[in-house]
């Protein structure tokens, strides 16, 4: 038995991924998994829903041409829930296009076949380790190796050179984000590279590393963003600290729209606004009103989950929340903050939601 698979919550999943997959990445090592009884608005019958998702076991998608451990499949999965039924949904791909990102139904049922050989009674009966809360407050995150602000780099430096191009003032995104550029570390990924912090109640707990390039990032071995090892993605919003001091949030996917946007908005730092984070979301805006702004190509694969969260959050702030959809072929980034506002201020209001971009 190898370290790995001894820290693992679901010693039988983990071996049965290994043995399918080869080789298995943990992600949110020891956490456990949260759920919660809901009621389903179709059915109007109970159905249990993951609060915090806790441990994965990463690998390499069977259905796409993964080579990044994209397929993450949850500590938790062919458990039976509180109705008694086994947890086999509990797998995706964060590939785009993936069917098991789509939700296909045969590849939930391929990759049971994979995993188990039709023998699923061998998970649902496996022992899991109940595993530790995060709490999000006892987290502290360093910088990963030697580091300078970006607005006191000079003007011609690759990072000033790079923001300059996609119509950003580095100045601003080194004093206002506190972003930085990372010259020496011992981590490659990280070595000439942004680096942008994440903070929570003003104390960093996690950071990412963005190349200052771009490039087929499908064809290269680097990823174009790397997230530090125990960041609590699931539990943050990016720029909160700022945003709440506004009239109006703005939820867009990635911290370079953030940036396009200003510091009204917040980025989930994916492609899914998880409970914890529409939580979050609804304390800092409860008086005020909300817009998710995600790219166009993301919310189409994501409609059902995206109309889950406007119903949710629409209720709880006294101002309205709602989605908004940018022009087909673009996305925050490649729009001008003089484009932006205005769009989503007429958008929203074409919906009932009526916003402000002042301060409180």
């Amino acid at each position: 038995m190898d370290n790995d698979e001894k820290r693992a919550l679901n010693r039988t999943l983990f071996r049965r991924c290994k043995a399918t997959f080869r080789h298995v990445r943990i992600k949110n090592a020891g956490e456990k998994q949260s759920r919660r009884m809901s009621i389903d608005l179709v059915t109007g019958k109970p159905r249990p829903v993951v609060v915090h998702p806790g441990e994965y076991y990463a690998v390499c998608c069977p259905f796409c041409n993964d080579t990044r451990f994209r397929c993450y499949i949850n500590h938790c999965y062919g458990q039976d829930d509180e109705l008694g039924r086994a947890q086999t949904h509990l797998a995706t791909c964060f590939n785009a296009g993936c069917q098991l990102s789509l939700r296909a139904p045969y590849a939930y049922q391929e990759l049971e076949r994979l995993l188990t050989g039709h023998r699923l009674v061998e998970l649902r009966q496996a022992n899991v380790s109940q595993g530790r809360d995060v709490d999000v407050d006892a987290i502290r995150m360093n910088w990963p190796g030697k580091v300078t602000r970006i607005d006191r780099l000079p003007p011609t430096h690759e990072a000033n050179v790079y923001l300059i191009g996609r119509g950003f003032d580095p100045e601003q995104i080194g004093r206002f984000y506190n972003v930085h550029w990372c010259y020496e570390s011992p981590r490659h990924v990280c070595q000439d590279r942004l680096i942008i912090p994440i903070y929570h109640n003003k104390k960093m707990v996690g950071w990412q590393a963005r190349a200052a390039y771009d490039t087929d990032w499908k064809l290269s071995h680097l990823p174009k963003y790397y997230t530090a090892p125990g960041t609590p993605r699931r539990h943050i919003l990016y720029n909160f600290g700022n945003a709440k001091h506004y009239q109006v949030g703005i939820v867009v996917e990635g911290v370079t729209d953030v940036w396009k946007i200003g510091p009204q908005a917040v980025c989930t730092l994916g492609a899914t606004m998880t409970t914890q984070q529409q939580s979050l979301f609804r304390r800092g805006f409860r008086d005020y009103a909300g817009v998710l702004l995600y790219d166009p190509d993301v919310r189409e694969k994501t409609a059902e989950k995206t109309a889950e969260i406007e119903t949710s959050l629409h209720e709880a702030l006294n101002s309205g929340f709602c989605s908004v959809q940018l022009p087909d072929g673009t996305d925050p980034g490649s729009l001008s903050r003089d484009f932006l506002r205005p769009y989503i201020t007429q958008q929203a209001a074409a919906k009932g939601v009526h916003i402000s971009w002042k301060r409180r």
